[in-house]
């Protein structure tokens, strides 16, 4: 920190950031009732940012909105909400997009909500991070809620690694889960310590023995793939000798069983995909149900006009002889 300037509706902190030297501006913006007095704030605001440099940050209670939908059961002055666009645009500032509530503050009966609580940062900031969010979280203690900028995408949940049953008939898998719970990792500590340690590294050996298995069961298919359509063009000029009759019946085999696994892991991930967002997904299935009603009912469609063209070919032809 540099130094800090103290307001009646504002505090500002400036500073560098550590490890980089980046200077951040930091506003806690608290603005008054007044259309006229709020007008003046914005401006101050605007010439403060135009002279200094650096990263600008304004985040706290605007006491106004920018959109009619930020507002339920409560009064809206047009010329506030111009006044505070036009200030944004004035500053060149952004907003990132709230989550988690749609309103910050509520009225002790929940019948009036506004979204008076808001995030405002310079085009610098957001670009350094883009995947920054704001989330609103609720509170008891007070009629506004807290809302928080995460500027670090932080994810503690790992990736999933997903099993299919279709792996347990596989050549070597069963060898390499027996191999990496056997295996001496060498750590020490309590016993669900040492379970993580070992299923951790059941999981990066579950990830090479995957690779491979996929690697070799492409190379596996692509020989009697190529076979299969070399035997279906020798078959349309003459008939198949016994050592070819027999790569057919193998190709045939061989693709059939693949595409086996397939299917068996496709249908382990649709029921996955359903469990986890089934009700999410309604709109989507409900779609796809009519799209199919509506081919299976033109099917019938065609189905029907081309009996019906028999019939008059038929009766034409009858009546000619």
């Amino acid at each position: 920190m540099s130094s800090v300037v103290k307001n009646r509706n504002y505090l500002l902190i400036r500073g560098k950031i550590a490890g980089s030297g980046l200077v951040l501006n930091i506003f806690n913006v608290y603005a008054p009732q007044s259309v006229l007095a709020k007008k003046l704030l914005w401006d101050e605001l605007t010439q403060v940012i135009s002279d200094s440099d650096g990263f600008w940050v304004l985040w706290g209670d605007f006491n106004a909105v920018r959109y009619r939908e930020e507002k339920k059961n409560c009064s809206l002055k047009q010329s506030c909400v111009d006044n505070f666009n036009n200030f944004i645009f004035d500053a060149g500032l952004i907003e990132y997009s709230l989550r988690g509530r749609k309103f910050t503050f509520s009225s002790a009966n929940g019948r009036k909500q506004s979204k008076l609580d808001r995030f405002l940062i310079n085009p610098g900031f957001f670009n350094s991070w883009p995947e920054a969010s704001v989330e609103a979280v609720s509170t008891f203690l007070s009629d506004h809620g807290l809302i928080l900028l995460k500027s670090v995408l932080v994810n503690f949940v790992a990736r999933p690694l997903r099993i299919f049953d279709s792996w347990f008939d596989r050549l070597g898998f069963q060898e390499v889960v027996v191999k990496a719970l056997k295996k001496d990792l060498g750590c020490h500590g309590p016993p669900d310590t040492i379970l993580m340690r070992k299923l951790c590294d059941l999981r990066v050996d579950l990830k090479v023995w995957r690779d491979e298995m996929l690697k070799k069961s492409s190379e596996k298919v692509n020989l009697p793939s190529t076979d299969l359509g070399n035997i279906q063009a020798v078959m349309e000029e003459r008939d198949l000798t016994e050592e070819e009759e027999w790569i057919l019946l193998e190709s045939k085999k061989v693709l059939k069983e693949e595409e086996e696994r397939k299917s068996s892991d496709f249908r382990q991930r649709s029921r996955i995909k359903w469990a986890k967002d089934g009700d999410e997904n309604s709109k989507f299935f409900h779609a796809m149900i009519n799209c199919r009603k509506a081919s299976i009912l033109f099917m019938a469609w065609r189905l029907m006009a081309f009996r019906c063209q028999n019939r008059r070919l038929s009766k034409r032809r009858f009546s000619g002889f």
